[in-house]
């Protein structure tokens, strides 16, 4: 693949969150030629225009969009959807648009049939976040060895493919995972929303707010997710109720199992479960 040369590209990075923070400093590090932002806080571009994490920031996007090479849009579901919609006739011709939304159906599904000819949307995830919403800024090192998700449309040009894919190293990801829109949402059921809806269980099951006086470690790696961006998953977890219903069956089956087990006083097959259970997570690896 041809080395891209990122230092002569205007980047827009919609919503200066924690994501599109990180992106920010990301890109400030790989040397893009202008970074924008978009926000309707005007203080946090402020902000971040007095500690050069990007160059200008803008409230309105007619005032920049048609400027901009690079689009990554760090905002939840439907507003992403909203604002690329609303926006259409303001992005520069050829230029790239991105995404971080957790699910990547609903994004090609609402987008196909109104993005333009000549702009390119490429559907993208990275997996990588911070479990709580601190204030501040996000460091560039949450990306670092972390996975990334594109779901490429046949859409795609092959060059546009060949830029993400290049900046997505850059940016210091470990793996990069190229798939379609219904496996990503699929696997993501299992691997992320699942784990979310667990942590939060177990915390919603104790009344003791001191219970972590009794806990060794397991606790807290397995809650550490609970403190949940609300707004966010209740959204991504509706949108993708067909995937993750599915999967909270098949959890609540092996949950079942578990129990009747123990009621049963059954140690062989609990052990035999176990050791199967062990070896079959050493097959996944990491």
């Amino acid at each position: 693949m041809e080395e891209i040369d990122f230092k002569n590209k205007k980047v827009l990075i919609v919503g200066l969150g924690l994501m599109g923070s990180a992106y920010a400093a990301s890109f400030r590090n790989i040397g893009f030629e202008t970074i924008y932002a978009l926000d309707r806080n005007n203080e946090v571009l402020k902000k971040a225009e007095s500690e050069k994490l990007i160059d200008k920031g803008y409230q309105n996007a007619s005032d920049i969009l048609p400027s901009c090479d690079l689009v990554v849009v760090c905002l939840y579901l439907h507003d992403a959807l909203d604002f690329i919609k609303k926006n259409m006739n303001n992005f520069k011709s050829n230029s790239v648009i991105t995404d971080i939304v957790g699910l990547k159906r609903k994004m090609v599904e609402n987008l196909d049939g109104i993005l333009r000819d000549d702009v390119d949307f490429i559907p993208g995830h990275p997996m990588a976040g911070r479990e709580k919403n601190k204030e501040g800024f996000t460091s560039a090192k949450i990306f670092e060895g972390k996975n990334y998700i594109l779901t490429p449309t046949d859409k795609n040009k092959p060059e546009n493919l060949d830029m993400m894919r290049s900046l997505i190293s850059k940016m210091g990801f470990g793996r990069l995972i190229e798939t379609d829109p219904d496996t990503h949402d699929e696997k993501i059921a299992f691997t992320s929303q699942l784990c979310h809806i667990i942590a939060a269980s177990m915390v919603d099951i104790s009344e003791d707010s001191k219970v972590t006086q009794f806990e060794g470690g397991s606790f807290q790696d397995m809650t550490r997710i609970a403190m949940i961006n609300s707004d966010m998953w209740a959204e991504l977890f509706i949108a993708n109720k067909d995937k993750l219903v599915d999967t909270l069956d098949e959890f609540t089956e092996s949950i079942s199992y578990f129990r009747k087990c123990i009621e049963d006083e059954n140690f062989d097959h609990i052990k035999s479960r176990f050791d199967f259970i062990g070896k079959k997570r050493e097959e996944m690896g990491k």
